[in-house]
């Protein structure tokens, strides 16, 4: 491997993806040339595409509010050979260092996409959806919960806002928040990726893929089908299909709908304020907006 890309990256991971390629003969004879990929406010992504290869060197956990690296291991193991779903070599979530927090290792599977969904993508990507939310998964014997538990990122959201300039009204916010999700219409929990937007997407040879699967698991699909509307171009009858949402009506859905989509971008503004802005393009003068913004959207209640 080529040192100079990894200036940030601590010897130990290096040595750690340097030893599993030895042990395995398809990797053993490969010398990627990895680069600096752009995207991500805060893992660190490498390629080597020549050796059709792509590297996660994972972020701190304050860096990430919400992400479970385990889980995110054990739902990408099930994962494994649907044609929607990354190529995974190597998971490593024990660190190997004390600044070390894990790495994933995939094949690589093209570009995201530069414009707009097409008709055709977008019929793969609401066909890879209906197929994750049938998923059967296997919850047995893993060693954490594979089901996302909102209270308690509420909660933590809640923690690492104390002391902020504006923390009286961000924890308004949180408890909002919780309103919200306690109103959104019931439908089962499935499998919900909880971060589907354009970029999360690759084409590999006109097959769609969805990718950055760390804030996976068995949720509230109602997150996923507020993001496929506003950031890849689907339609509420396009959610209507979808498996989770087989047993309510078009009123249910519409009001679902719309306290998800209020949700979705309460809890982004909420990770950046939790993170800070470090490391990520998102302008301080725009999270006060969008904040704001919110505060005055009005709470519908339950009978509205």
């Amino acid at each position: 491997m080529q040192a100079a890309p990894f200036s940030a990256v601590q010897s130990a991971v290096q040595s750690a993806i340097h030893l599993y390629m030895q042990q395995h003969p398809e990797l053993a004879s490969v010398s990627p040339q990895w680069q600096p990929m752009a995207g991500g406010s805060s893992n660190r992504l490498y390629s080597s595409v020549a050796d059709s290869l792509v590297l996660r060197v994972n972020a701190a956990p304050e860096q990430v509010p919400g992400v479970d690296r385990r889980r995110e291991a054990d739902v990408l193991a099930q994962l494994q050979g649907q044609p929607w779903a990354p190529w995974v070599l190597h998971c490593a979530v024990q660190p190997s260092a004390a600044d070390d927090h894990g790495w994933l290792l995939t094949r690589w599977h093209g570009e995201s996409p530069v414009s707009e969904l097409t008709r055709a993508q977008r019929a793969q990507l609401r066909d890879a959806v209906a197929a994750w939310q049938a998923l059967e998964l296997d919850v047995e014997g893993q060693e954490k919960s594979m089901a996302m538990d909102y209270d308690a990122l509420l909660a933590g959201y809640g923690a690492q806002l104390v002391g902020l300039p504006m923390e009286r009204a961000l924890q308004q916010l949180v408890v909002r928040a919780a309103r919200e999700l306690a109103l959104l219409p019931e439908i089962p929990r499935v499998l919900t990726h909880h971060d589907l937007h354009p970029g999360n997407l690759c084409l590999n040879e006109d097959t769609l893929v969805v990718v950055d699967w760390e804030y996976a698991a068995l949720g509230c699909a109602w997150f996923d089908a507020a993001a496929l509307i506003q950031r890849c171009g689907m339609k509420a009858e396009d959610i209507a299909a979808l498996p989770a949402f087989a047993t309510i009506d078009a009123t249910q859905l519409a009001d679902g709908l719309m306290r998800a989509r209020w949700l979705c971008e309460a809890l982004e503004c909420l990770w950046y304020w939790a993170r800070g802005l470090a490391g990520t393009d998102r302008k301080m003068a725009d999270l006060m907006r969008d904040t704001l913004r919110l505060f005055k959207q009005p709470e519908l209640t339950a009978e509205d």
